[in-house]
């Protein structure tokens, strides 16, 4: 299975988050992982539609969001919330 990265960012707390396309022969799957401070959330979805020339609006707004959700799970299980 190839993975491609499709974005990554560094926000201003040093919270890493990254967005990887997985392909494989049955499905496209997408999967967002964010990491700090020693701790790390993923989480995956199946892609709408085929992400290889570049991802669709639909998905790139809902890895972005399940991004956002990550680093607010980190923050909480660190007590920074």
């Amino acid at each position: 299975m190839s993975k491609t990265m499709m974005w990554d960012e560094t926000d201003s707390k040093g919270f890493e988050s990254e967005c990887l396309f997985n392909e494989d022969s049955r499905s496209f799957e997408v999967m967002v992982c964010t990491s700090g401070q020693a701790v790390c959330r993923s989480e995956s979805f199946l892609a709408a539609i085929d992400p290889a020339q570049g991802m669709g609006e639909e998905d790139r707004l809902r890895s972005m969001m399940i991004a956002e959700r990550l680093v607010a799970d980190i923050e909480r299980d660190l007590g920074d919330h």
